[in-house]
């Protein structure tokens, strides 16, 4: 349900609940941790949905996995057998798919800051192309294009070191 929802949609309910109805929170702001709760939580609850599912698919795909099996047959500790076979194979999708979220932070950052009133690249961004400030909005493009290419780079280096079948094709 909640990767279903926009961020921008999710972001209103959390206002309404825990700021308008509860009292709890501030609807908008910066500067203290208790302002950055409510964008953190708009951005946290859509990635969560989605990483917790890979994750749980990724580690039971493993679980049934025959070298999984075989690692137990051989009579390895269980340590062994599921830090060198499972969570390091497990963990090969689970790096992709957090590479990816990573890239769809920075994209929906763009929403919550302006949401929220907290002064980032995305409020920025938003105010640039309202205002028709052509070189802030290629800059902050250019700088959000080097953000997903850098994030790009590091997956890929993960992945490298994570799987051995990688490095023996390279």
């Amino acid at each position: 349900i909640f990767r279903a929802i926009p961020p921008f949609v999710l972001g209103l309910i959390l206002m309404l609940v825990f700021s308008k109805q509860l009292g709890w929170l501030p609807p908008a702001g910066f500067g203290s941790p208790r302002e950055m709760l409510l964008p953190a939580l708009t951005l946290a609850f859509g990635l969560a949905a989605m990483s917790s599912r890979i994750t749980r698919n990724s580690v039971a795909a493993v679980a049934k996995a025959p070298y999984f099996a075989f690692a137990r047959y051989k009579g390895l500790p269980e340590a062994v057998v599921v830090g060198r076979h499972g969570l390091r194979n497990a963990a090969i999708p689970v790096v992709s798919y957090l590479g990816l979220q990573a890239v769809y932070l920075v994209e929906g950052v763009v929403v919550v800051e302006s949401l929220f009133a907290y002064p980032g690249i995305g409020h920025a961004l938003v105010h640039a192309v309202v205002e028709r400030d052509i070189p802030m909005v290629q800059g902050t493009a250019l700088v959000m294009g080097l953000m997903f290419v850098v994030i790009a780079a590091i997956v890929d280096l993960l992945t490298h070191w994570l799987d051995p079948r990688v490095r023996r094709m390279a």
